[in-house]
Parts: C-alpha cells; sequence; structure tokens
C-alpha cells in the first residue's frame, strides 16, 4: 500500500511539472509563430503590391502610347483606326457603329476565328456599356475604373467561357510620365477585357467607337518581362501569376527550396487585369523559424531537468525501500526465530508449575509466575512485530470463529491482572458482551494486550483500570480506560501512526516498539469494526473496540 501511495505521488510530481512545461512551450512556439507570420504576410503584402504597380504603370503608359496613336485633325474614324492598326501588337482593328455593325478596317496574320463575327458580338456589347455615364475622375488613385460588373458579361460566342470586364481610363494619368501632361483629349479610351484577351478602345463621339484587338502573347511577355520590378533583385521565393481558374502565366524568382509550397500571399491585380491573381511562396531562407531552438531548449532542458529528479528520487527511495524491507524481513526472520525456543519456554514453565503446586513451594511458584508473565510479554512484543511485517506486506489477516466475547476478554484481562495488581493497579472487570459472536479471539487477546499494557506504561500513577464489554445490538464494544495522563486532542489521531509516542515526560524510561496502537487498530478495521479513543472522556484515557456481532 504504502509503496503504492509512493509510487502514484512519484508520478504526479513528474507528470505535473512535465505537463506544464509542455503547455508553455506549446504556447511559446505559437506566439512567436503567429508574430512571425504577422510581419511575413506585412512582407509579402508590400511585395505583391510592389508587382501590382508595376503591372498596372506599364499597362498604362501602354495605353498612353495608343492614345498619342492618332489621325491628322478633322479625319473620319476609319483614318483613327488605320492609325491603331500601324502598332506592332494590333492583330485587327474595327469601327463600331451605333447601330451594332462592326466594319473590320485592319487585319494582320492568321485568325483562329471569324473575326467579324466577334468584332460584331464586341462592338454590340462595347456600344451598349458605353451608353452608360463613364467614370473620369481618379478618387480611388487608379489610372482605369469599371465600367460595368464582371457577372453581366459572359460570352456565350466562345468555344471557351470567359468573362468580359469594360474598363475606362480615369483623368489624371493620360500621358502621365511620358510627355508633358496637358489637357485631356476629347475621347474616352479604355480597355475590354477577359484574362486573356485585350480590346483597346475608343470612343470619338456617342455611337462612334474604334476597337484594336492586341496580340496577348506580345503584350504579356512586355508585362511580365518586368517582373519582378527592375533595379530589385530576383526573389528568392516564386513569385506566380495566374488566371482567376488557376491557370499558371508566369513565374518569377529563384525558387529556392521551400518555395513550392501553397502561396502564403495572394494578392488581385489592380483594374483592369482584375482576372489576374499574384501570389508568392517564400523560400525556407526567407522567413527561417530561430525562436523554435530556444524555445525548445529552454523546455527540453526543464524537462530533462524534472526527469533527472524524477530518477534521483526514484532511485533513491528504491535504495530506502530496499533498506527498510531488508530490516523488515530481518526482524521478521528474528521474531520467527524467537517464537519457537519462546514457545518451548512456557509449556516448560506450564509444566513446572503443574509439579510445584503439589509441592506448595511459595517461592518456586512466585518465580515461575514471572517466568509465566515475562514470556506472555515476549510473545506478545513477537506477535506485534510479526503482524506488522505482515500489513507491510498486506498480509495481515484475521480468522474469525464463533466465540464468546466475555470468556475471551476475561482471559486476556487475566494474563494482566497479577502483574498489574502487584503494582498496584486496581482492576475493574464488568462483563456484559453478545452471548455469541464471530471473531478471532487471538486478535482480540493481543489487542486488549497492547491496551493493558499501555495502561501498565503510562497509567501507573493512576493505579486504576476498567475493562467492560457492552452488547448494543448489531455490535459489541469493549471499552478500556484509565486515570493516566490522557491524551491529547490533538494526538488522538497520532497514537495510532506507526512508531509514533507522546512527549517525552510520559515515555520517559519506558520500553516499546511503537507498533502496537497501529497493530490494534489494523487488526479492528479488519473485522470490520474500530478502535478509537474518547473524546469526551477527561479523568485519563478511554479506548473503545468496536466489534459488528456477525451472526453465526
Amino acid at each position: 500500500m504504502q509503496q503504492r501511495r509512493t509510487n502514484l505521488l512519484l508520478i504526479l510530481l513528474v507528470v505535473t511539472p512535465l505537463a506544464l512545461l509542455t503547455w508553455l512551450g506549446t504556447y511559446l512556439i505559437r506566439d512567436a509563430a503567429r508574430s512571425t507570420d504577422s510581419a511575413m504576410q506585412a512582407v509579402l503584402a508590400e511585395r505583391l503590391a510592389v508587382a501590382d504597380h508595376q503591372l498596372a504603370d506599364d499597362l498604362r503608359r501602354f495605353t498612353d502610347q495608343l492614345d498619342l496613336l492618332d489621325a491628322p485633325a478633322n479625319s473620319d474614324p476609319k483614318s483613327t483606326a488605320m492609325a491603331l492598326g500601324t502598332h506592332p501588337w494590333t492583330m485587327e482593328t474595327w469601327i463600331a457603329s451605333q447601330n451594332g455593325v462592326a466594319e473590320i478596317v485592319t487585319e494582320k496574320g492568321d485568325q483562329s476565328q471569324d473575326v467579324g463575327a466577334d468584332a460584331a458580338t464586341r462592338a454590340r456589347m462595347l456600344q451598349h456599356i458605353l451608353s452608360l455615364p463613364l467614370p473620369r475622375s481618379a478618387e480611388a488613385m487608379e489610372p482605369f475604373a469599371l465600367v460595368i460588373e464582371a457577372s453581366s458579361q459572359q460570352d456565350p460566342d466562345r468555344s471557351r467561357q470567359a468573362i468580359w470586364q469594360t474598363f475606362a481610363r480615369t483623368e489624371g494619368y493620360h500621358q502621365k510620365g511620358l510627355v508633358k501632361p496637358g489637357p485631356m483629349p476629347a475621347f474616352s479610351s479604355g480597355w475590354h477585357v477577359t484574362d486573356g484577351d485585350f480590346i483597346y478602345w475608343r470612343q470619338l463621339s456617342p455611337g462612334t467607337i474604334i476597337c484594336a484587338r492586341l496580340d496577348s502573347r506580345a503584350l504579356r511577355h512586355a508585362l511580365f518581362s518586368r517582373l519582378p520590378p527592375p533595379g530589385l533583385q530576383a526573389y528568392p521565393g516564386r513569385l506566380t501569376l495566374t488566371t482567376r481558374s488557376g491557370i499558371p502565366l508566369h513565374t518569377a524568382g529563384r525558387s529556392l527550396p521551400g518555395s513550392l509550397t501553397r502561396p502564403a500571399a495572394v494578392k488581385q491585380c489592380s483594374a483592369p487585369l482584375t482576372q489576374w491573381f499574384l501570389s508568392y511562396s517564400p523560400a525556407a531562407i526567407e522567413f527561417p523559424k530561430p525562436y523554435l531552438f530556444p524555445i525548445l531548449l529552454g523546455v527540453g532542458s526543464g524537462c530533462l531537468l524534472v526527469l533527472a529528479l524524477a530518477w534521483t528520487f526514484f532511485r533513491e527511495n528504491a535504495r530506502e525501500l530496499r533498506l527498510a524491507q531488508q530490516r523488515v524481513s530481518f526482524v521478521n526472520q528474528i521474531s520467527h526465530e524467537l517464537k519457537t525456543p519462546l514457545t518451548n519456554i512456557q509449556l516448560y514453565t506450564e509444566m513446572a508449575a503443574h509439579r510445584i503446586e503439589s509441592t506448595n513451594d511459595i517461592i518456586c511458584q512466585r518465580h515461575l509466575r514471572v517466568v509465566e508473565t515475562e514470556t506472555a510479554r515476549l510473545n506478545r512484543l513477537i506477535q506485534n512485530v510479526l503482524n506488522y511485517a505482515r500489513q507491510q506486506r498486506d498480509k495481515l489477516s484475521v480468522q474469525p470463529r464463533p466465540i464468546i466475547l466475555d470468556e475471551v476478554v476475561s482471559r486476556a484481562v487475566g494474563n494482566w491482572r497479577t502483574l498489574l495488581e502487584n503494582k498496584g493497579f486496581k482492576v475493574h472487570l464488568s462483563l456484559n458482551g453478545p452471548p455469541t459472536m464471530k471473531a478471532d479471539a487471538d486478535a482480540i487477546e493481543q489487542i486488549l494486550s497492547n491496551l493493558l499494557s499501555n495502561v501498565d506504561k503510562y497509567a501507573a500513577h493512576g493505579k486504576w483500570v476498567s475493562i467492560h464489554t457492552e452488547s448494543t445490538g448489531s455490535s459489541a464494544r469493549i471499552i478500556v480506560e484509565d486515570r493516566g495522563p490522557g491524551i491529547p486532542s490533538g494526538k488522538r489521531r497520532m497514537v495510532f501512526e506507526p512508531f509514533e509516542r507522546l512527549r517525552s515526560d510520559l515515555n520517559e524510561g519506558v520500553s516499546g516498539t511503537g507498533i502496537g496502537l497501529t497493530i490494534s487498530r489494523e487488526l479492528a478495521d479488519l473485522h470490520g469494526g474500530s478502535l478509537e479513543v474518547c473524546s469526551l472522556y477527561k479523568d485519563g484515557a478511554r479506548f473503545i473496540l468496536t466489534l459488528p456481532v456477525q451472526p453465526l
């Protein structure tokens, strides 16, 4: 039992700090990871914003170049369309009239689709869209503004489903960075795009729109060649530009180890490239985790220290237990060895007493009674030691049998009566126990012997002891009381602990093992009863042994 309690306590002392250290380490790692992730997101957001600004600025510059491609003054729309067709990236141009008819003006190279049909479709859509009020001011500091929501721009005539969006150039950006800013042109311009098609439009007057389809490959190559922006070193990670459906368009960066994972940051491109998305996957060297080593080192050191202390405690405790077991085993063996000759001494003492009775030798009879008393005392001490050893091994037990309680008590008191009376004690015995009951007679005699032994040791100046039995229905009680110094209220539990004794002035010169009351209470518990100190008795000490009356 004691070993199990010690092991449970050791486990508790080890598991609790280990659990706390683990929780602390987890908390610190998560907190550091959140801080690092927040800093990383700020850096990546700025990096993607720079790339997005580069794309938008390059497309704005190209738009300014197209706006400058114009026919001489007072020329017709066809001349303007032909001027736009001179740009090397222009694939075809057409004029969209107010009635939705598309007039093809220039056409370059082989076309994989019906240019006229597609131009007519774009013309009808643009005529409808540009009939709406166009945004003019750049309140959001963007060069282009969305004219109509993309959700209404499905194109059923194309084999690849695409979403067409229309953007108009805002004021404040015309020819910015190219020539000295001048007055705004008399026309509106912008883009009609999908994620892979670019159509430049220019509205000369209500109902007259000039469109130019650009070579998307050439335009994308020109835009992508400036990623990352000029003047910046290649990123260690991977910068990816994809369509809204996830199709990769361009990849930049050195793609060092760790950059092939999922993107850590994603940003939608600015108008009119809102169907493109920039993402960045950082390399492992960009955002290392230096916090892991000190945290793991600290927590690991703490865990190792706890485990080392636990191992040291366990080793020392195991050594102490081995020594204690060896001592108990030694005492147990010695007690067993003493038990046999002691039994023989008692036997031959009784035989000698019977023979001396016939001679009426009073002196020899007195000597033999002393021998009997001392052997009984020695036998009780040895029995206490043996029972305590059994208790430590959880092997102490009782053997209940039918008994007459008063006879057992009378016999136990008789063994002590002569000794106590010779010391001046007045022994009072009152027997009112149940007629029969089941109990271990030897255990009851041992309990009474231990109680009377304490009376002999500690209550000698009172010179009085009372032993009486009583029956209370389902239980029987044996009450032993004296007129000694008594037991203080704060010590009534302690006296039942092994090797515990009261203050020194009471046990001065008193011999004993210190386990008598411990064994007595254990024997009472094994019967299903109890042994307690009465708190109401003030004239000395009163012990009450309660035993259940079991049916025969």
